[in-house]
């Protein structure tokens, strides 16, 4: 290549490089959709309780005379705001330390069903919901992150009030808002999502038995579920980035996760 056509080249680049400046810091919102981890995170009965032992809180000789803190926690991996892997309730699908890194981020579809919920508080997200967000917002973009947000999450961290129960025991007698499940099938069989979430416990219930064939489906086709998600309706429909850094625990079938999504300012619902 003779030279001129190099300086030609390399003022070309530069020139595309100053005209597609990315945005700064400034220009960009994180809103947190996590629960706090503790001291008695939620999670189903039948799962260990939640263990967390200070190891030294102290000033350590042995570290040259400095504060020193440690602790050991004990959890389950479904509990609090958590991710549930595919072979959570399916055999042969991804675990957590299989899911790639690229599956745990996308473009935020926030289905806010909170005015249903206040009518009725076991709502089901249905197809038209979802439709209704499209005709708003445009086809659900590829690789999205689909979450339902019906305000559940302020009934956090009493169990009998977020299982809307006096048994917890029973989970028969779970009611709470989630997706119905023609919705979960439109979502896994004609719109390429790489999660679906929501504010509460679960994404499917079936008052009338124990029936895990909403999670079941998507997990199947290795689409993993974030569940007990918070904050959402500090969200906009649209236009937010969710972010899910699980840890990477090996052979896990789920985690603790802190959710949270990136917003561009003039997007943001309400200013902080």
């Amino acid at each position: 290549m003779h030279w001129t056509a190099k300086i030609v080249l390399f003022v070309s680049l530069i020139h595309g490089i100053n005209a597609a400046k990315p945005s700064s810091c400034s220009d960009i919102r994180v809103v947190d959709l996590s629960h706090v981890h503790g001291p008695k995170p939620l999670t189903a009965p039948f799962f260990p309780a939640y263990s967390f032992k200070v190891v030294n809180r102290s000033i350590s000789q042995e570290l040259g005379g400095i504060w020193f803190e440690t602790n050991y926690i004990g959890t389950s991996e479904h509990s609090s705001t958590h991710i549930d892997a595919p072979s959570h309730f399916y055999r042969n699908r991804l675990r957590m330390h299989q899911l790639p890194l690229e599956r745990l981020y996308g473009p935020g579809v926030i289905i806010d069903v909170r005015k249903q919920v206040s009518r009725n508080p076991f709502y089901k997200v249905q197809i038209s919901d979802i439709r209704r967000w499209e005709a708003s917002h445009g086809r659900i973009p590829n690789k999205a992150v689909v979450l339902l947000s019906s305000g559940w999450d302020k009934r956090y961290p009493d169990p009998n009030v977020v299982f809307n129960t006096k048994t917890t025991s029973d989970i028969t007698s779970y009611r709470f808002p989630s997706f119905e499940f023609n919705a979960i099938i439109f979502l896994a069989k004609f719109r390429s999502v790489h999660a679906v979430g929501s504010d509460t416990p679960a994404i499917y219930l079936n008052s009338a038995k124990i029936d895990l064939s909403g999670f079941t489906f998507l997990f199947q086709r290795n689409i993993p579920v974030i569940l007990n998600v918070a904050n959402l309706e500090r969200l906009p429909p649209s236009g937010s980035t969710v972010f899910l850094p699980a840890i990477n625990i090996y052979d896990g079938s789920g985690a603790p996760v802190r959710v949270f999504a990136t917003v561009p300012a003039s997007k943001m619902k309400y200013k902080y």
